[in-house]
């Protein structure tokens, strides 16, 4: 997968969709008083608004071009009151040297390891980043019957969005591929770029791949990198987990010796 091609469309994409997980990570950032890891950090998206509230944190990212992104941001938004540092570097291999009250994975990172040795191996280095007491957290969609079973691919709206950088609307679709024995979606995300008038002045393809998981998948691998699941909800606002539930939210910690 070519993240460096995600960078000038990354913020575009998200721009589409609400802040809850920002403010739930933002929330639990504040509670553990820092600093915080973002494992997957993107363009700062999570990270930025969690050093806005004075906490330090460190995004850590495999693509380059989206940590240049991330410090450009960072640049403009100077004055807030947690030191903010982007670290270029691979999930299932991350080793730093330090570690931390909070480790977060959101935006469904996870699933962009795309075995199950490599999904848990990057629990394990989450979890070999935490300090004694701290607190893993991180979110996944929920599978969908209809998202596995569909196998027409026919695009669909992702909604439309306000370009941050042009000011042009963006219409989002996406196709999707799906392979239910491999637990694995391809998707191919298109971005068109509109005029004044309407008119499509730019389309883009982007591709992703990813693997998803289970509730029961997720918690058989807590086990095994020895984590607890301390608190799983269905949403950002701490509703339970359903089999309504389109998200997986979850909170967790190091097993007692």
């Amino acid at each position: 997968m070519n993240y460096d091609a995600w960078a000038d469309w990354y913020d575009v994409f998200y721009s589409s969709v609400g802040v809850d997980d920002v403010e739930f990570y933002v929330e639990l950032a504040q509670a553990s008083g820092g600093p915080v890891l973002e494992i997957g950090c993107g363009t700062g998206r999570v990270s930025l608004p969690i050093a806005a509230a004075g906490i330090d944190v460190v995004g850590v990212d495999f693509s380059t071009a989206m940590l240049e992104k991330a410090r450009e941001q960072a640049t403009k938004t100077k004055g807030h009151g947690g030191a903010v540092e982007f670290v270029q570097g691979d999930m299932r291999t991350l080793a730093l040297d330090r570690h931390f009250p909070l480790v977060i994975i959101p935006a469904r990172t996870l699933y962009l390891a795309l075995t199950p040795e490599e999904q848990l191996e990057t629990l394990r280095r989450a979890a070999e980043h935490l300090a004694p007491t701290g607190a893993l957290a991180f979110n996944l969609f929920v599978p969908d019957s209809d998202l596995i079973s569909d196998v027409s691919e026919e695009p669909f709206s992702m909604g439309e969005t306000i370009h941050p950088e042009t000011g042009l609307r963006c219409l989002l679709s996406a196709v999707n591929r799906t392979d239910p024995v491999g637990q694995t979606i391809h998707s191919i995300q298109t971005v068109e770029e509109l005029s004044d008038t309407g008119e499509v002045v730019r389309t883009v393809n982007l591709e992703v791949d990813l693997r998803y998981l289970y509730p029961s998948e997720v918690h058989v691998m807590l086990e095994q990198v020895g984590i607890v699941a301390d608190q799983v909800f269905g949403d950002f606002d701490g509703g339970p987990l359903t089999e309504d539930s389109e998200e997986m939210v979850w909170v967790v910690r190091a097993a007692a010796p």
